[in-house]
C-alpha cells in the first residue's frame, strides 16, 4: 500500500489505545511528573517574547499596552467635542477657548496582553509509544508555555477542545497567577483522565470563532495539537483571520512511529469503526510513508510561516530541556530574523 493512501489511517495503535473502563489511577496517568512539570517552568520562564516584540520592559511591568477602548490613561489619543453627561474633569479648556467650543482629552487606556492555551484533548492526542501520550506531552508544553507568558506579563486562558468531559476553564477568563494556572492545568489533566465512551467531535471552526469576536487585538494564541491528524487543527490557512490580529504558535505533537513506522510485521490500524492490517515489514513501504510525513510537515510549517505564524514540531517523547531550547528558533523563523 502506498504511504498517500495512509492519510486518517494511523488514528491510533489498537494495542496502543487506552481502555475506556480503565480504572480512574490509570487513565489519571497521563498528568505530567512533579519533577517534569517543574522543569518545564523552569525552562519557559527563559524563553523569548511570545508576542514578538523586543521591549524589555513591555514583557515584565503592567499598564504597558493599549486596550481598544478608549477612557482614561496616561497615553494620549486623541481630542473630540464635549458630548453631554462627559465629566468636566476631561475638558482640555486652554483649547476650548481657543475653537470657542468644549473640547475634551481622550487617552488610551491600559491593557495587559492576554496568552491562550488550547489543548487538543481529542481521539488522535491519546497515543503514545515511548515514554508518554502525546496529550501528556502537550500538558506539559502547557505548562512551560504559561510559565513564559506569566514572566512576560500576559494573562493565561485554558482552552481544552476535543473531549464533552473537558472543564469549561475559558469562562473563569484569564488570570495572572501561577497557583491558578497549575491548579487549571492539573484539573484538565484528571478530567481528560476519564475517557468517554465515544470521542466528541472536535470543533476547531467554532472555537476559531469564539477566540475572533473575543480576542483583543495583540493577543498570543498557542495551539498544542496534532497538525497532521484528522481531528487535528485543519490548515493553516483556516487560521488565517486570527493570524491577522493576533500572535499565533502551533506547536504539533506527534509520536515516532507516527514519523518513522517501525518495522512490527503486519499490524492492526484502527481506521474509524473498522480494523485494517498492514504489513510495515516492507522497507519501501516504511521509507515512502515516512517521507510522505514529513514533507506534509513541513508543509504545514510552511503555509503556517507564511501567514506569519511560528511552527513548533514536538516529539511526545522529548524532554523539556531539548524542545525547549528550539523554541527561540521557531520564533525567529516567524518574524523572518537570521536563525
Amino acid at each position: 500500500m502506498k504511504a498517500a493512501g495512509l492519510k486518517g489511517l494511523i488514528a491510533r495503535l489498537v494495542a496502543g489505545v487506552p481502555r475506556t473502563n480503565a480504572p480512574r489511577s490509570e487513565t489519571a496517568a497521563l498528568a505530567p511528573g512533579r519533577d517534569e512539570i517543574a522543569i518545564a517552568w523552569a525552562g519557559g520562564e527563559r524563553l523569548p517574547s511570545l508576542v514578538g516584540e523586543d521591549f524589555p520592559t513591555a514583557t515584565r511591568l503592567s499598564g504597558d499596552q493599549l486596550a481598544r477602548r478608549l477612557g482614561e490613561g496616561l497615553d494620549f489619543e486623541q481630542l473630540r467635542a464635549y458630548q453631554p453627561g462627559e465629566s468636566a474633569a476631561r475638558i482640555d479648556w486652554r483649547i476650548s477657548a481657543r475653537v470657542n467650543e468644549p473640547v475634551v482629552r481622550m487617552h488610551r487606556e491600559p491593557a495587559q496582553r492576554q496568552a491562550h492555551l488550547v489543548v487538543d484533548c481529542g481521539a488522535a492526542m491519546r497515543f503514545g509509544t515511548h515514554r508518554r501520550l502525546k496529550l501528556t506531552q502537550a500538558l506539559l508544553a502547557a505548562h512551560a508555555f504559561a510559565a513564559g507568558a506569566l514572566r512576560q506579563n500576559l494573562a493565561v486562558e485554558i482552552h481544552p477542545i476535543g473531549e464533552a468531559f473537558c472543564p469549561g476553564h475559558h469562562a473563569a477568563g484569564p488570570v495572572t497567577g501561577q497557583a491558578a494556572i497549575l491548579q487549571r492545568l492539573n484539573e484538565l489533566a484528571e478530567a481528560a483522565g476519564e475517557v468517554g465512551e465515544a470521542p466528541v467531535p472536535v470543533d476547531w471552526t467554532g472555537l476559531r470563532q469564539r477566540l475572533a469576536q473575543r480576542l483583543p487585538a495583540g493577543s498570543v494564541i498557542i495551539v498544542l495539537s496534532d497538525c497532521l491528524a484528522d481531528t487535528g487543527p485543519g490548515r493553516a490557512i483556516d487560521w488565517a483571520p486570527l493570524a491577522a490580529d493576533q500572535h499565533l504558535i502551533f506547536v504539533s505533537v506527534s509520536d515516532r512511529v507516527e514519523l518513522d513506522m517501525p518495522d512490527m510485521g503486519l499490524v492492526a490500524f484502527e481506521a474509524g469503526s473498522q480494523a485494517r492490517w498492514l504489513d510495515t515489514g516492507s522497507r519501501r513501504w516504511r521509507e515512502g510513508f515516512a517521507r510522505e510525513q514529513r514533507d506534509a510537515l513541513a508543509r504545514w510549517r510552511e503555509s503556517a510561516e507564511a501567514l506569519g505564524a511560528a511552527f513548533l514540531p514536538l516529539a511526545a517523547d522529548a524532554d523539556p530541556v531539548d524542545w525547549l531550547a528550539e523554541v527561540p528558533v521557531a520564533l525567529a523563523r516567524r518574524t523572518g530574523a537570521a536563525v
